[in-house]
């Protein structure tokens, strides 16, 4: 006789009415808003791919590293791009927080998107961007000109590979750099009579098309949680200048999620915590800015939300 073991099935939780909405409502939103950054930041890697020449790079592979000036570049080039691309779409999705709030919709509320809590946050966010971006980038750059990697590649082979990987994470940089060698020895074992040149040809192309889609992929992962992060903080922001205006009282969040087996274990476990306004959700991760753990998202490309729920009459 035999078993079916089947595997643990998380069964999906009931929304109360107030919950799935405002789940609905920030879909609705990422979906109609994410291709916009998405495409931006795809377009800034390439900008800075094309930016550097090959003589750059071919340097960068004798000296094992970039010249310092080369990071500074991109780091200024990533200010310019908080600056002048997504502070507008950081206030754009702050401002349509509240929005996805049903509580706001029996309010006569707009929310202020130049009140200091609202500056203050795409300030702090917009220096750990490009902080965290750049730092992402030198790790990726120092990985691929590791002196390991130098000595198993030619220099011309090593600058060819480099470029297409600016703007990956080290993670992608150094998969790219795996998949070119593999594509590498499968044809000199396949193909052993194949000219060098060929073959290292064959394998960049190979290189270069995944590199492109491994950026299209984070382009869409940072554009959706960058977003998330704006849209939530913009409703915590309309919470609190509407108790400051008298039209919402003592309030309490709520986290919540679809609650299906998409959701992740460490927002399953804070499906329904409820806390104060001030305090901190209780998940683990590396923290990106000041007060990140007060809401969603709990990771990239999380779909969490917050319930704000009334718990007492407004202060006039």
């Amino acid at each position: 006789m035999t078993f079916l073991i089947r595997p643990p099935h998380r069964l999906k939780k009931r929304r109360s009415k107030n919950a799935q909405e405002i789940l609905d409502r920030l879909k609705r939103f990422l979906d109609q808003n994410t291709d916009e950054p998405a495409e931006i930041l795809y377009s800034f890697w390439e900008d800075q791919r094309n930016a550097i020449t090959y003589h750059e790079l071919r340097d960068a592979v004798k000296e094992g590293s970039l010249s310092q000036k080369q990071f500074e570049e991109w780091q200024q080039d990533y200010s310019v791009l908080v600056a002048e691309k997504l502070t507008p779409i950081w206030e754009k999705a702050m401002a349509a927080g509240p929005a996805g709030q049903p509580i706001f919709d029996s309010l006569s509320f707009s929310i202020n998107t130049q009140n200091p809590g609202i500056a203050n946050w795409i300030k702090e966010r917009g220096a750990e961007f490009v902080t965290s971006c750049t730092a992402e980038q030198k790790k990726a750059m120092r990985s691929l000109l590791a002196k390991k990697v130098v000595e198993e590649h030619t220099v011309d082979e090593l600058a060819r590979l480099i470029r297409p990987c600016i703007g990956l994470t080290d993670g992608d940089a150094k998969a790219t750099m795996r998949l070119y060698d593999k594509v590498v020895d499968n044809l000199k074992t396949e193909h052993p009579r194949m000219k060098p040149e060929n073959v290292r040809k064959k394998a960049l192309d190979a290189a270069q098309k995944y590199a492109e889609k491994k950026h299209r992929q984070r382009a869409y992962t940072i554009a959706q949680t960058e977003l998330e992060f704006a849209y939530n903080r913009g409703a915590d922001q309309g919470v609190r200048q509407a108790q400051e205006d008298g039209l919402l009282g003592t309030m309490k969040k709520r986290w919540i999620t679809s609650g299906d087996d998409a959701v992740c274990p460490t927002c399953a476990a804070l499906d329904g915590t409820e806390i104060e306004m001030d305090d901190n959700f209780d998940f683990k991760g590396r923290l990106l800015f000041v007060g990140q753990k007060m809401l969603p998202p709990a990771h990239p490309k999380c779909a969490c939300a917050v319930e704000y729920i009334e718990i007492g009459l407004p202060t006039f």
